[in-house]
């Protein structure tokens, strides 16, 4: 290839980089910047001549929660030791400060680049997400809002049904009965769904409260297994418990934990088949407590695992067996269990059931000022 030929093509790389919208860095094994397109460098106010050679960490300084990532939890080091591509998006509250002190809120993609099975550098791709936060922002609000003018009129016919089934107005025939129990049944869902919105709104706000008290997790888990045991008997299921005895009282609010419970033995029960299993055990390891949700259920689609942890998703498979569901608890169990310090996950095999591990430190939740605690 020609001189003119190589100054050609190198012409168009340029003009491809600069027409693009998102900023483009390109970094080496050492994490210094070798390229930086004119995008980059008016988000982060950095001119891209400036940035050649610097760390990527100290231009791209990254956020969560007001906090700045240490250099093992940045998405860079991820993609970069995992040998993966990492993808942050509007969920992930990640925010990079530019020089003035400004926070602005990113998604981001990190490809690592491989060399004969190596890691060469990294592309990183990312845009600002401020007008995507504001939208975001206001269908929570409104959500908010239309979930609490609800709650008003579904009380009252939750109200008013239990006191037509309890024929405190009166006697009523079989048929008036079968009428009145599936309304309030419908009712009894339609106020869950409303719960479940108004837990999620909070969540995405960030106005919910946490009230930390020594709790009893082995407590709640057995109130909530009471609470199904008519299920599990209908259902002819197997339930097996494993309580660790060195499972401290710890400093949780215990509505929050009585949802994660709540949630993961009641989705155990409601997927799997007449006859099967279902397993509780609330162990400690290490400095955390683990809880561990087992069924010989439904299972998870292998297509579907990726998006389990999204709002309002349900597998095909659950939808064709179980039409109740909101597909707002494990979004709603995920985000108790992260602002605890912990983590969730799971494993499954479709056909053959799942097993969720939930992990939370034994030093508690810590206090957190809010509007209202979730329901």
């Amino acid at each position: 290839m020609t001189e003119a030929e190589l100054r050609e093509k190198q012409e168009q790389l340029n003009a491809i980089l600069s027409s693009m919208a998102e900023g483009l860095i390109a970094i080496n094994n050492e994490r210094r910047v070798i390229l930086m397109n004119q995008a980059a460098g008016i988000l982060l106010r950095t001119a891209p001549q400036e940035a050649s050679g610097q760390d990527i960490r100290q231009i791209l300084r990254s956020y969560r929660e007001g906090e700045e990532l240490t250099y093992k939890d940045l998405p860079i080091e991820k993609a970069m030791t995992e040998r993966n591509i990492i993808s942050i998006g509007l969920l992930d509250n990640l925010s990079i400060k530019v020089k003035n002190g400004r926070l602005f809120p990113v998604a981001m993609m990190i490809a690592p680049l491989l060399n004969k099975g190596e890691v060469s550098g990294a592309i990183v791709l990312f845009r600002d997400i401020t007008k995507d936060k504001e939208i975001d922002r206001a269908k929570t609000e409104f959500v908010s809002l239309a979930s609490h003018q609800l709650k008003t009129p579904l009380s009252a016919i939750n109200w008013y049904s239990e006191m037509m089934l309890e024929e405190e107005v009166g006697p009523l025939n079989d048929k008036q009965k079968e009428y009145l129990k599936n309304l309030y049944d419908a009712n009894r869902r339609m106020v869950e769904l409303v719960n479940s919105l108004l837990n999620v709104s909070r969540i995405d706000l960030g106005t919910f409260a946490v009230e930390p008290s020594p709790t009893d997790f082995v407590a709640v888990a057995d109130g909530v297994l009471a609470e199904l045991a008519p299920q599990l008997v209908l259902k002819k299921l197997n339930l097996n418990k494993e309580y660790d005895p060195k499972v401290p009282l710890i400093n949780a609010d215990a509505k929050l934990v009585r949802i994660i419970f709540q949630n993961l033995l009641s989705n155990a029960v409601k997927y799997t088949a007449p006859g099967g299993s279902v397993g509780l055990a609330i162990k400690k390891e290490g400095e955390n407590v683990l809880i561990r949700v087992t069924d010989t259920g439904y299972g998870i689609p292998a297509a579907d695992q990726g998006k389990i942890f999204t709002k309002l998703f349900r597998g095909d498979n659950i939808r064709d067996k179980e039409a109740e569901g909101t597909g707002l608890g494990l979004y709603i169990v995920k985000a108790v269990a992260e602002e605890a310090g912990g983590r969730i996950w799971f494993d499954s095999l479709e056909g053959r059931g799942t097993t969720f591990f939930i992990t939370m430190p034994l030093i508690g939740m810590r206090k957190k000022e809010g509007v209202k605690g979730l329901a």
